[in-house]
C-alpha cells in the first residue's frame, strides 16, 4: 500500500499525473480494504487523488474526493480541527476553478472561522 503511494508521488513529481493517479487510486483501494473509509490515511489519500484529478482538469471528480476527505476529517478529527479547515479551503479552491464563486466564498469563510477559533486573530493565517 505504501509502495503504491510512493510510486504515485514519484510519478506526480515527474509530471506523469495519469500514471500517478493510477497508483494513488490503487493505494486508496488497498486503504479501503485494510483501514476502511474512515481513517486519517484514507482522508489524506482522498486529497491526493483530488489534487491529481484537479491537475488533469477533472475538477468535478476532484470535488467529489474533497468532499469525502471533508466528511472523513469531520468524523475523525471534529468540525473545528485545522485539518478540517484545510479540507474546506481545498473545496473552496475547486469551487473557484468551477466559477462557483459564492460557494467558494462560503467555504473560505468556514475555513477562516475554524482557523480564528483555533489559532486566534493575531495569527498570520487569520488576517
Amino acid at each position: 500500500m505504501k509502495s503504491y503511494g510512493d510510486l504515485a508521488v514519484f510519478y506526480y513529481r515527474l509530471q506523469h499525473t495519469e500514471l500517478a493517479l493510477k497508483y494513488v487510486k490503487r493505494a486508496l483501494y488497498l486503504l479501503h480494504l485494510t483501514c476502511g473509509p474512515s481513517h486519517p490515511n484514507t482522508a489524506a489519500t482522498y486529497i491526493n487523488v483530488a489534487m491529481m484529478e484537479e491537475g488533469l482538469g477533472n475538477v468535478h471528480i476532484a470535488l467529489r474526493y474533497l468532499h469525502k476527505a471533508l466528511k472523513c476529517n469531520q468524523k475523525l478529527l471534529g468540525a473545528d480541527h485545522i485539518q478540517t479547515a484545510a479540507s474546506y479551503h481545498a473545496i473552496a479552491i475547486a469551487l473557484s476553478l468551477m466559477e462557483a464563486y459564492p460557494l467558494s466564498v462560503q467555504h473560505e469563510q468556514t475555513t477562516l472561522q475554524i482557523l480564528r477559533a483555533k489559532l486566534g486573530p493575531d495569527d498570520l493565517r487569520t488576517q
